[in-house]
């Protein structure tokens, strides 16, 4: 168990932060992690991609604590209403040439309802 959790969170160093790597966390739905990944990737073709977590214990941003904490007690009420079967929501951290955006995707699967599809969104989070 320890070992899987340990495959999870590969740490990249950069810029003298440990960065976790965004990846598949056990327990999510792996077809939408993979829909909102490639997307992410799309929209996004020259970013790093990080988990959010990473701000945890980020230096190179100033305020990168207190965005974690805001970010992680909105996902904390979030996935109090999500069903981790039929949706994906993540914030994710982009590093592109030492730059960092923030974003969040959400990724939604309403093929069991009239609309047939998956939805995806991506929302550009403030950084202030």
């Amino acid at each position: 168990m320890l070992f899987a959790i340990v495959a999870v969170f590969f740490i990249a160093c950069g810029n003298g932060d440990k960065l976790v790597k965004f990846e598949y966390e056990k327990g999510d739905n792996k077809e939408l992690f993979e829909k909102a990944s490639n997307l992410v990737k799309e929209k996004y073709p020259d970013y790093n991609l990080y988990s959010f977590k990473s701000l945890k214990t980020m230096k190179s941003i100033e305020n990168a604590k207190e965005l974690y904490d805001r970010w992680q007690q909105i996902d904390a009420m979030g996935s109090i209403f999500g069903s981790k079967s039929s949706s994906y929501i993540k914030n994710i951290l982009l590093e592109k040439n030492g730059e960092y955006k923030l974003i969040r995707i959400s990724c939604y699967d309403a093929r069991h309802t009239s609309l047939k599809r998956i939805d995806c969104e991506i929302d550009e989070l403030k950084m202030k």
